[in-house]
């Protein structure tokens, strides 16, 4: 039994941006969170029609046949079965969320996304439509750098394991981490696998998973795909894979839109970063990202488009999208009823607002994701710590960092408004405007900065704390590995999540976002 307490107040958490907390407080003239959890809930009408992937019997009758060769039970592999069948004749809907894999199945924060969703799922059926949990295995992204960054919990060394390969210079920078060989990428997490192995049974799964894994020369996104299906053994989790090149071949109608309207797409983009910059927040999706917003990928790699490519488009199944393209392709495609998001995506998914007004795109209500902090049973400091420190950050310390990075953007008005007028020659009558908009976007830039800073001075759980309660001065569930969690605590821990995530949602139809804290067994 692992025990679940509410934590910080979210909404004035200083870990995260502040489109993300404003959404979660409800603040501005955009719905807040509350009202997007609530219409997601609302089941009033009847449902849309089903997403059109599941219309692409190519795809369905190829992706099925690999997924329950993947689906560790019998009766699990009869209900996805049963699932797709319901999709397809739009009996069911979706709620889906994603990540890219990464050493040991990514961050923390990967199971509380799949908790999250399925938490959802099955409280949306309870209530009388049928609703799946679906998970976007970005297996197409290339961002090694992150895919290496999370570390591992070694009971019995005491020490915090990272991959062999983090600090690794002269690989390609294009690799797709979820096509890299398992066998070369998952070694030491097979080895740690099997030292835990005798700790549970969910740890021995896992274990097994990954030294099968490596000895029939599957990818390392393969492998963690059945990793995160036996976590979530008896939830009716179904996976897709983001480097599936029947995916992106259904998707073609699609992409062929995007690809002949693609000023259009991007002007939609850039209008979306206007509106972030006039209220203050900063833009989530650069230009590069604009410009360059479908790849190529074969052979494990992907390589972006040249911005000014002409001609026409390379085919469908080819194409993999970058970050200004992969969620209204996703919502394309499946057509969900609700996305669970977390602070990142709820920063870019704000900027694409204009996108989905653009192409027609239904805008899916988001759903945060948990958000949860372990510490170990006997360490008493844990919830007074994890209190501390949302105190600390709520009070006067906080509200002084503001106040000097207010003052200290104001000090510097008049040579803003020289350069504006005289570099960017604004006119006079707009003058005022401008420079408010820019001083305010510097002001709470250098406060997130000057509090990133006293963060990490203040951040030190205490003597005796384990390393893993705040991994090199990270924040847990960024920096914890996914499946050394699930490991060292078992089908308890899971069986955690999911009631941590149902007091979140649960809260949060009442407007109350909190994180929760998970009192777990030391290791």
């Amino acid at each position: 039994m692992i025990a679940v307490q509410t934590g910080p107040d979210l909404t004035s958490h200083a870990d995260f941006g502040e489109v993300f907390r404003d959404w979660l407080a409800g603040r501005g003239e955009r719905p807040g969170a509350t009202a997007s959890l609530q219409a997601f809930f609302d089941l009033a009408g009847q449902p849309g029609p089903p997403g059109a992937i599941w219309e692409d019997s190519r795809w369905r009758a190829g992706w099925l046949d690999e997924l329950l060769a993947d689906v560790p039970d019998p009766a699990d592999r009869d209900r996805a079965r049963r699932d797709v069948d319901a999709l397809t004749a739009g009996h069911a809907d979706v709620v889906i969320t994603g990540q890219q894999p990464g050493f040991l199945g990514g961050p923390l924060y990967t199971l509380y996304k799949v908790a999250t969703a399925v938490v959802v799922a099955e409280m949306r059926t309870a209530a009388g439509r049928p609703t799946v949990p679906v998970f976007w295995c970005g297996e197409d992204d290339d961002d090694l750098r992150e895919a290496l960054q999370p570390v591992a919990g070694d009971p019995g060394r005491e020490v915090l394991l990272r991959h062999a390969r983090r600090g690794e210079r002269g690989l390609p920078a294009d690799l797709m981490v979820g096509a890299l060989p398992a066998a070369d990428f998952a070694a030491g997490e097979a080895a740690l696998l099997g030292e835990l192995a005798g700790r549970n049974a969910l740890a021995a799964d896992l274990a097994a998973i990954a030294a099968s894994s490596i000895a029939d020369g599957q990818t390392w996104g393969h492998l963690q795909r059945r990793a995160l299906l036996r976590v979530f053994r008896g939830t009716g989790l179904l996976v897709v894979h983001g480097n599936d090149a029947r995916l992106h071949a259904a998707a073609a109608p699609f992409y062929r839109r995007l690809w002949s309207e693609r000023d259009r797409l991007r002007a939609a983009a850039r209008q979306g970063g206007k509106q972030l910059t006039a209220a203050g927040y900063a833009t989530a999706v650069s230009e590069p990202s604009i410009q360059r917003f479908l790849h190529l990928g074969a052979a494990g790699r992907r390589r972006p488009l040249p911005a000014d490519l002409a001609g026409d488009m390379p085919e469908p199944d080819t194409l993999r999208p970058g970050v200004l393209a992969r969620s209204p392709v996703q919502d394309w495609l499946f057509r969900p009823a609700g996305v669970v998001v977390g602070p990142g995506e709820a920063a870019y998914l704000r900027q694409l607002e204009p996108v989905y007004a653009a192409f027609d795109l239904p805008r899916s209500p988001l759903l945060p994701r948990l958000f949860a902090q372990l510490g170990p049973a006997g360490y008493g400091a844990f919830r007074s710590w994890a209190l501390e420190f949302a105190d600390r950050e709520e009070g006067d310390g906080r509200r002084d960092l503001a106040a000097l990075a207010d003052a200290t953007a104001r000090a510097g008005r008049p040579q803003v408004e020289a350069v504006l007028a005289h570099e960017a020659q604004v006119p006079r009558e707009r003058l005022s405007d401008v420079t408010d908009q820019v001083l305010r976007r510097w002001g709470r830039h250098l406060r997130s900065v000057l509090e990133r800073e006293q963060r990490r001075r203040r951040d030190d759980p205490g003597a005796g704390a384990p390393a893993w309660l705040r991994p090199e001065g990270r924040r847990q569930e960024r920096a914890l590995a996914a499946l050394g969690a699930a490991a060292l605590w078992g089908e308890p821990f899971v069986d955690a999540l999911a009631h941590a995530g149902r007091r979140a949602v649960d809260a949060g139809l009442a407007g109350d976002w909190h994180e929760y804290l998970l009192t777990v067994p030391a290791p």
